[in-house]
Formats: C-alpha cells, sequence, structure tokens
C-alpha cells in the first residue's frame, strides 16, 4: 500500500471501514447546538469485535482504560510521534511489546466516551503521550515512511518543548526524533543527540551509541547549545 500522505484513511477503509467522523471543528456529539474541536478521525462502519491494526511499528508505551479515551493503545513510532487508538473494545498488548505495522493491537468497541462502535485515531507529537490537546494535527498530514529498522543517527527530547528546540538540527542532519517513551528503540543507534534532559537513560537503552549531550539546565540553554552546535558545524 503506498504511504505518505493520507495513509491512515487508505489503510482503514481498504479493511472496511468510512470516516464517521473527521478532523477539525464538528457538531458536539454529546451538546447538541454546541460545536467542538475533534482532534483525530473516527473510523466506524465495522461492527464491535472487528479487528483494529495498527498503522505503525514501534514501542507500546500504553494500554490501559483512560478517562474519555476507554481502553487505548498507544505506539510510539521511530520519529518519537504517538500514535493513539482509543473505545478498544479489548488491548491485546501491553506497555513495553514491540509491534509492527499491520499488527492487530485490538478490537472495535464503544469504551470511554463514545455514541457507538468506533476507532479514534490521533497522532500526538513528541513527548506528549496521551494528552488530548499534544496532537500533531490531521492524521492524514501526517508523513508515513517505511518502517526503521537501523538508524544511524537521532535525536532524543527530554520534552515537548524540546521540539521546537531541535527542529533546526533535526532539519540539518535530516534525522528521526524520538521522545523519552521510545528509548526501546535505540539499541542500534550508533549517534545520539540528546536535546533536552538527562544523558543517563540514553546510555543505558544505547551503551554503544555515541553520545552528543546539547542538553542544558533548562530549555533556553539547551536551545543556546543548539545553536551554538549547528553553528560549529
Amino acid at each position: 500500500m503506498q504511504l505518505g500522505y493520507g495513509f491512515p484513511t487508505r489503510f482503514y477503509t481498504e479493511q472496511g471501514f468510512r470516516i464517521t467522523s473527521p478532523f477539525g471543528p464538528r457538531p458536539d456529539p454529546f451538546n447538541p447546538g454546541q460545536t467542538d474541536f475533534h482532534t483525530g478521525i473516527d473510523y466506524g462502519g465495522r461492527p464491535r469485535g472487528t479487528p483494529v491494526l495498527s498503522t505503525v511499528g514501534g514501542d507500546v508505551f500504553a494500554a490501559r482504560t483512560y478517562s474519555g479515551w476507554g481502553n487505548l493503545v498507544g505506539v510510539t513510532d521511530a520519529k518519537g510521534y504517538n500514535h493513539l487508538f482509543a473505545h478498544l473494545q479489548d488491548m491485546l498488548v501491553k506497555p513495553g511489546d514491540k509491534v509492527a505495522r499491520g499488527d492487530r493491537i485490538g478490537s472495535i468497541g464503544s469504551t470511554g466516551q463514545a455514541t457507538g462502535p468506533h476507532l479514534h485515531y490521533q497522532i500526538n507529537k513528541p513527548g506528549t503521550g496521551v494528552r488530548s490537546n499534544g496532537y500533531f494535527g490531521d492524521p492524514d498530514k501526517y508523513y508515513f515512511e517505511e518502517e526503521v529498522e537501523n538508524v544511524d543517527v537521532a535525536i532524543v527530547l527530554g520534552g515537548e518543548v524540546d521540539y521546537f528546540n531541535a527542529a533546526p538540527l533535526r532539519d540539518r542532519l535530516n534525522c528521526p526524533v524520538f521522545s523519552r517513551t521510545a528509548l526501546g528503540q535505540l539499541a542500534k543507534v550508533s549517534n545520539i543527540y540528546v536535546c533536552g534532559g538527562p544523558v543517563e537513560p540514553i546510555k543505558a537503552a544505547a551503551p554503544k551509541a555515541k553520545i552528543i549531550d546539547l542538553s542544558g539546565s533548562d530549555r533556553f540553554e539547551t536551545a543556546a547549545k543548539i545553536s551554538a552546535y549547528l553553528k560549529s558545524l
């Protein structure tokens, strides 16, 4: 199947799903006459218990019940983005598991705040976990790539704010960005740039990697270190 932009909708509609609620402003399904902002895409049209397959490979960082979300599975991809699969009837993975694109992670349900069986699919930015306001944007505007098996260079963030500080370095190095929830994917990375947060967990996750520590005591010092490093290249 073609990757790139629009992949989630192609992925699910080929399995017989249809979009029941797109990303963006919509009538509030729980408050007639009002509007809300939908932070993902809802895929429905399939019965309760229909398998839900992961759009990405990566590390499972969440698999439990959340208020509103219901049963939710979260998968961190190689770039550090968090893919959320919510309202599941059941969850077939647990935190720490590794999944590949196309693996079954659960089944369609209506747990949490839902009007009927469907999958709420949302992509969150690195460092935002399952926060509803951490969304990347329209999932169909996220660029899906082939799964990364061997990465030579990577950036690890300390938190959400460091994503913006590290953006110029990411563009210069043309490398993936990992959040702290994806440290399990660093074992084979050769060169790691740490942009925020402690270095020790990175060394433990990738003991053979060369670590370039660009973290400061706060986000401003981190930004200054990254800027100075870029000028030295």
